[in-house]
């Protein structure tokens, strides 16, 4: 979940509804520059995934779930 925040007096106040969020729970409030760097760590990983498809075999498919 990823919801705009705004810090006030020591708490974060979301800027929208939440919805979905249940009581008692804990959740990361992110900065902009760190949800940026989050999305361009995880366009790299996905550019880099064909790198390793000769591992992607049927005789080793017992160890992708390990």
């Amino acid at each position: 979940m990823s919801i705009p925040a705004r810090y006030e007096n020591g708490v974060f106040r979301p800027l929208e509804e939440v919805k979905g969020a249940a009581s008692g729970e804990v959740y990361r409030v992110f900065s902009e520059e760190e949800l940026h760097g989050l999305r361009d760590g995880l366009a790299w990983l996905k550019a880099a995934e064909r790198s390793f498809e000769f591992w992607d075999k049927e005789e080793d498919a017992v160890y992708d779930n390990v």
